[in-house]
């Protein structure tokens, strides 16, 4: 169970390693290739469905940024179901592009095991909140 939950957690640090270094192959290949994908950036009105879609989303961000300052994850929860997994974390991003900028979310990350290998199947992207509201530990 350890191993799962590492698995996941690594899949976790790729995404932002991926976004640390402005890197669009490593964003591409965190990605499930036998399944319809879903992508929910928090900017557009609807989710990107399918790894070419999600590719050219990615190659089109990236191409715009200059600079990132700062990519972190934090408040990472993972739970294991077989060969499921799901993952929460916050996430916040410094950098530039034509201008400065800073944002601060949070997302559900879905992911499917494969050969040994976890790979994203549905990401869920939204922005936190201007109201902060304390944590209140599982039942």
């Amino acid at each position: 169970m350890a191993d799962d939950v590492d698995g996941v957690l690594a899949l976790v640090e790729a995404y932002r390693m991926a976004w640390a270094d402005l890197d669009a192959a490593a964003f591409r290949s965190i990605w499930d290739s036998e399944r319809e994908v879903v992508y929910c950036p928090s900017e557009l009105d609807r989710p990107l469905l399918g790894a070419d879609a999600v590719g050219r989303y990615f190659d089109r961000v990236v191409s715009g940024i200059r600079h990132v300052r700062a990519m972190t994850v934090s408040d990472v929860r993972v739970e294991v179901i077989g060969d499921a997994a799901w993952a929460f974390f916050s996430f916040d991003l410094e950098g530039s592009g034509a201008e400065p900028f800073e944002v601060c979310g949070r997302n559900t990350l879905i992911a499917r095991r494969s050969g040994g290998v976890w790979k994203t199947i549905h990401y869920h992207e939204s922005l936190r909140g201007p109201l902060a509201e304390p944590v209140q530990p599982p039942r």
